[in-house]
C-alpha cells in the first residue's frame, strides 16, 4: 500500500513540476493595460417657476460653482482618455433658457471650451452629449471647478412667468470618464 501512495505521488508531483515550468511568462505583468470607464452623476436641479420670480421680477440667470476631484489625482493626469458629457432636460417653460458650463482651473481661468446649450420652451424632451478629447486639449486637465449659468431669456411676446402656475425645469448631467492605464508606462 506505501508503494503505491508513493508511487502516486511521483507521478502526480512530476506531471506539476514538468506541466508549468516551461510555458511560465513572469514579464508579462508588464505588458498589463486596462480600460476602465467611469460614470458619475454631476449636475442635477429642478427649478420651479417660484425660483425664477423673486419679488415679482424675473431673475435672469442663475449661477453656480462647483468644485471638481475627479481629476485631481495622478491616474486623471496620467491616463484619462475622454470624457462625454451627457445632459438631459424637460423644459415646462414657455420661454427659452440658455445653459453655459465653464470648466475652470484653480484661478478661474478657462480649461476647456464652454459647453452651451439652447433649450427651446416646451422642450421636455432634450438632451445633448460633448465629448471632451485629452489629447486635443491636454489643459481640461487642470479644471477643478466647473460653473454652471442658467439664464432666461426674454419672451417674444413680452410676457413673464405666472408664480401661480405650476411649471419646472429638471436638468440632470453625468460623465463618462475613459481611461487607459498602461503598466509599461
Amino acid at each position: 500500500m506505501k508503494k503505491k501512495q508513493v508511487y502516486c505521488l511521483i507521478v502526480f508531483l512530476s506531471l506539476f513540476l514538468n506541466g508549468c515550468v516551461d510555458n511560465i511568462d513572469f514579464s508579462q505583468a508588464e505588458d498589463l493595460e486596462i480600460s476602465p470607464t467611469v460614470a458619475v452623476s454631476l449636475v442635477n436641479a429642478t427649478i420651479t417657476q417660484n425660483e425664477l420670480v423673486v419679488g415679482g421680477t424675473e431673475v435672469g440667470s442663475i449661477t453656480q460653482t462647483s468644485v471638481v476631484t475627479i481629476l485631481d489625482n495622478s491616474i486623471a493626469q496620467n491616463d484619462l482618455i475622454s470624457a462625454v458629457f451627457q445632459f438631459e432636460i424637460s423644459n415646462q417653460f414657455n420661454r427659452d433658457f440658455r445653459i453655459t458650463f465653464s470648466f475652470l482651473d484653480e484661478n478661474d481661468v478657462n480649461t476647456n471650451n464652454d459647453i452651451t446649450l439652447n433649450i427651446a420652451a416646451n422642450n421636455t424632451n432634450f438632451s445633448h452629449e460633448e465629448e471632451i478629447v485629452v489629447a486635443n486639449n491636454p489643459t481640461f486637465l487642470n479644471t477643478r471647478k466647473v460653473r454652471v449659468e442658467l439664464t432666461l431669456l426674454p419672451s417674444s411676446d413680452g410676457s413673464s412667468i405666472d408664480i401661480n402656475v405650476p411649471t419646472s425645469f429638471i436638468f440632470k448631467s453625468a460623465g463618462t470618464f475613459y481611461f487607459n492605464i498602461n503598466n509599461s508606462n
